[in-house]
């Protein structure tokens, strides 16, 4: 029996303020992100999802580890 493989891209929102980059903006709004997911806040998500065929194929995928 083959297992049936996803991949789930989820998008966060978050607002950054008082930062000068782009790579700071996005150092701050991970953070932010960690910040209100702990804390228990609501963050806007949007999620799209979309079947694996072939794995090999499939562009890379990028991540950040917490």
């Amino acid at each position: 029996m083959e297992t049936t493989q996803w991949l789930v891209t989820l998008t966060f929102r978050v607002t950054v303020s008082g930062v000068r980059s782009k790579d700071d903006s996005v150092a701050a709004g991970l953070e932010q992100l960690k910040q209100d997911l702990c804390s228990g806040k609501e963050v806007p998500v949007e999620a799209s999802v979309r079947r694996i065929t072939n794995l090999v194929e499939e562009e890379p995928i990028f991540g950040v580890r917490w």
